[in-house]
């Protein structure tokens, strides 16, 4: 007969109080699981986190891949107790692991879910504080003008991060934004007009679309130039180009460069 999962938990903090690693992570685990299946999530979360901290114990430098999936999947339980703040140090904690044992795809995905957990948190609690649930004690600190405004910034920096590249992890997404960026310019390129052999005209989309593609890139042939209004975009267009291009190399190099 299968034992409570509370039961469980009480033995395994038992076996922690006597330095008995290996049978306190045994337990851990179990009772974790058993909370996963009655939907306990912050139970599970917290049984999990701390199979994966004794394994970390147990093993010593020598291997993190058991504590890397217990951190993992306690962070996935976190998520679901609706404690993103949790949520997010466990993921982290899971990437660290993962970096270890130089699993850096698992790493790669654990970091991206850490740092998004972190951004919809601050969300929260900026914006619908009591949608917030802490499993452990304490919580965000409320009423402090300079901690409302170094969250709101760092829930900017954030949400810019995962919309340009993800983090460092999606690169892909920063290949979308120049390709956006490109196509955009050149629909306010329609609606403005350029100077080609001295003689002003109103370009189609086509030659708006050249003009974005080689002002984006900054080869700048001269036989197309702004007028009016569209230099001003074109000002602009240069000015993201030169930041989401390097960031493209930067986060391609990051994510798949590691192997």
């Amino acid at each position: 007969m299968l034992k409570e999962p509370e039961l469980l938990e009480k033995e395994a903090h038992e076996f922690l109080a006597q330095e008995k690693i290996g049978e306190a992570y045994d337990l851990f685990k179990k009772a974790g699981r058993l909370y996963k299946g009655k939907g306990a999530h912050k139970e599970s979360a917290l049984c999990l986190a701390s199979a994966a901290s004794c394994w970390a114990l147990k093993s010593g430098e020598k291997m993190f891949h058991n504590s890397s999936l217990g951190y993992e999947e306690a962070a996935g339980e976190a998520e679901l107790a609706g404690d993103l703040e949790y949520a997010s140090l466990l993921y982290r904690q899971a990437a660290i692991n993962f970096e270890r044992d130089m699993e850096f795809f698992s790493f790669s995905d654990c970091f991206y879910r850490s740092r998004e957990c972190l951004r919809k948190f601050l969300m929260r609690s900026l914006f619908m504080p009591q949608k917030i649930h802490n499993i452990n004690a304490g919580g965000i600190r409320r009423g402090q003008a300079y901690d409302v405004i170094r969250r709101l910034f760092l829930c900017a920096s954030l949400t810019f991060s995962s919309l340009i590249w993800g983090h460092g992890e999606r690169p892909n997404r920063t290949l979308y934004s120049g390709v956006s960026l490109v196509f955009l310019s050149a629909f306010f390129y329609t609606q403005g007009t350029l100077i080609r052999d001295a003689v002003i005209f109103k370009p189609n989309f086509l030659q708006a679309l050249y003009f974005s593609v080689i002002t984006f890139t900054t080869v700048g042939y001269g036989d197309i130039t702004p007028v009016g209004v569209t230099k001003l975009i074109a000002m602009l267009e240069v000015f993201i180009g030169l930041f989401i291009v390097p960031i493209f190399i930067v986060g391609l190099s990051r994510k798949y460069l590691r192997t």
